[in-house]
C-alpha cells in the first residue's frame, strides 16, 4: 500500500453518513465499453463527493510459484512515475485538490482509489486511465521501491508473530491452492524479484478488459458515462493470461503447524476448508456460515465469548472470521489467545473450542439467538457502508470475486430463510477434523531445543 496523501478534514468529515440513511439503496448503474472495461455508477448525494475505484482483476493467487508478491510490488511502483506524473506526484494531485487516495492488494485483486470532491471527477479518472495503461516501471525506481516492499514484509510480518502464524496457517490450510501464497509475497521471491517481471506482469493484467471502474457519489451519471468514454475508451481489448480459480480439495485432512515466540502471548488459530459464494454448491451454505460466524463470534453474546472467556475464563479475545466473498474457496477462522491470569495449555482452548462447535452440531440454535445473529450480520454491512469509499469496496470485492455487483441486494430476505436446522446442517457438514488446519503460537519448550 502507498502512502496517503495529505487530504483536507474537512471534506472527509462530510463522508460519515449516517446508518439511517443508507436505507434507500444508491441509484445504482452498469455498463461496459467496447474495449470491455466494466463500469459501476452509484448515485449518492448525501455529500458532494466522489470516490473512484479501479479494480484490476490480479492479485497473489494468481502468481507462480517462485514469483510471489509481484501483484503487490507493481501496485507500489505504479505511483512511481507515468507518462503524466513524476514520481508521487499522483498522491500530490489529489492532495492539492482536498482528496485523499490509496491503493490495496488482495488475493484475487489490486484496487486503486481516490476520493475528491464531486466536481473533479474528471482528475481521478485521467489519473486512473494514465495508471492503466501509461506506468513508466524505471528500474531505478523499481530499485528503491522493492527495498520498501521487503522493509514493509519485515515490519509486518518477519517481527509480528501473529502475522506469521497466519501466514503460515494459510500455507498449510490451502496445501493446494493458490491461496497459500501471502499477499506481499515469500522472503526469497522478494530478494530476487526483478524489474522484467513486473513490467511483463503489468502488460499481461492491466487491461481493459481486466478492468472494473467503480464510481460512487455525488454525480450525474450521463456525465459520468462521457467521461469514461473520453478517458478510456482509446484503450484496446487484449488478451489475457488464464487463471483457474483456487479451489481446495475438501478431504486435505488434519494440519497443525507451531510458530515459537517467547515474547508473545500464547495462542491458537483453527482454520476449516469451507466454500465462498463463487465455489458453493448452494449459496443456502454460505448463509449459514456467515450467520455461524455471528453466532460464535460477533458481540458480546457470541457463544465463544460467553462460554469460553467470561465464563470459564478459559481463552482471551475470541474473534471469528469467515470471508464469503473470494475468486476460490474460503477458510471459516477461529482465533483466541490464552488467559494470562489462568494460562491453559493451546491444546486445552482447542478442546474447549471443539465442545462449542459440537453443541451446535448436536442442537440447532434457538430461533431468538438466530435472530440475534442475523442483525448482527445486517448491522456490519451496514456500518461497512456508512462512507462513499465503504461502498465502493463492497462493490470491488464482489466484482473482484467474479461476481455481480448485485449479488447481495437481497441479502436480508435470503438471511431470513435460513433456519436453525440449516445452521445445525452447515455445522455438521463443515466443522470436521478432515477440513480442520491448526496453528499455535509459543514459547518454545526445553526439549525442542
Amino acid at each position: 500500500m502507498h502512502r496517503l496523501s495529505p487530504g483536507s478534514s474537512g471534506l472527509f468529515g462530510l463522508l460519515l453518513l449516517s446508518g439511517a440513511a443508507l436505507a434507500d439503496t444508491p441509484d445504482r448503474h452498469e455498463f461496459s465499453l467496447d474495449n470491455g472495461l466494466h463500469v459501476v455508477v452509484a448515485v449518492d448525494r448525501r455529500a458532494p463527493v466522489v470516490t473512484t475505484h479501479l479494480l484490476v482483476k490480479v492479485g497473489s493467487s494468481h502468481e507462480y510459484p517462485g514469483q510471489s508478491g509481484l501483484s503487490h510490488a507493481l501496485e507500489h511502483l505504479l505511483y512511481r512515475g507515468s507518462a503524466k506524473t513524476a514520481p508521487g506526484e499522483f498522491s500530490e494531485i489529489v492532495g492539492r485538490l482536498g482528496g485523499r487516495d490509496n491503493a490495496y492488494t488482495a488475493r484475487d485483486f489490486t484496487v486503486h482509489h481516490q476520493t475528491l470532491p464531486g466536481d473533479r471527477l474528471a482528475v481521478a479518472l485521467e489519473l486512473n486511465a494514465d495508471l492503466l495503461k501509461g506506468a513508466s516501471l524505471s528500474d531505478d525506481e523499481f530499485n528503491r521501491e522493492i527495498e520498501a516492499v521487503k522493509s514493509e514484509r519485515r515490519e509486518k510480518v518477519d517481527d509480528y508473530p501473529s502475522a506469521r502464524l497466519r501466514e503460515q496457517l494459510q500455507a498449510i490450510a490451502y496445501p493446494a491452492s493458490s491461496y497459500r501464497t501471502p499477499i506481499i509475497g515469500w522472503t526469497d521471491d522478494l530478494q530476487r524479484m526483478q524489474n522484467h517481471e513486473l513490467q511483463a506482469w503489468y502488460r499481461a493484467w492491466y487491461a481493459p478488459n481486466n478492468a472494473s471502474l467503480i464510481i460512487v457519489g455525488d454525480v450525474q451519471f450521463d456525465v459520468v458515462k462521457k467521461q469514461v468514454e473520453q478517458f478510456f475508451a482509446g484503450f484496446a481489448r487484449q488478451p489475457l493470461p488464464s487463471s483457474k480459480a483456487p479451489w481446495q480439495p475438501t478431504a486435505a485432512g488434519p494440519r497443525q503447524i507451531t510458530v515459537y515466540d517467547d515474547t508473545s502471548t500464547p495462542r491458537l488459530r483453527m482454520a476449516f476448508n469451507v466454500p465462498s459464494y463463487a465455489t458453493a454448491n448452494t449459496v443456502a451454505d454460505v448463509h449459514a456460515l456467515r450467520l455461524l460466524n455471528a453466532l460464535l463470534g460477533t458481540g458480546l453474546s457470541a457463544r465463544l465469548t460467553t462460554h469460553l472467556e467470561r465464563q470459564d475464563e478459559l481463552l482471551s479475545n475470541p474473534w471469528v472470521d469467515y470471508q464469503s466473498l473470494a475468486r476460490g474457496d474460503s477458510l471459516f477462522e477461529i482465533n483466541a489467545s490464552i488467559n494470562l491470569a489462568r494460562p491453559k495449555p493451546l491444546p486445552e482452548l482447542q478442546a474447549a473450542i471443539w465442545t462449542q462447535l459440537n453443541a451446535l452440531k448436536n442442537t440447532p440454535p434457538t430461533p431468538a439467538e438466530l435472530a440475534r445473529a442475523r442483525s448482527r450480520v445486517l448491522a456490519d454491512r451496514v456500518f461497512a457502508q456508512d462512507t462513499l469509499e465503504g461502498q465502493a469496496d463492497n462493490y470491488a470485492v464482489t466484482l473482484g470475486s467474479g461476481l455481480p455487483v448485485s449479488l447481495l441486494d437481497d441479502d436480508s430476505v435470503e438471511l431470513a430463510r435460513v433456519t436453525p436446522e440449516r445452521i445445525q446442517q452447515a455445522a455438521r457438514t463443515y466443522f470436521t477434523r478432515e477440513r480442520l488446519a491448526v496453528a499455535y503460537l509459543q514459547a518454545k519448550e526445553t526439549d525442542d531445543e
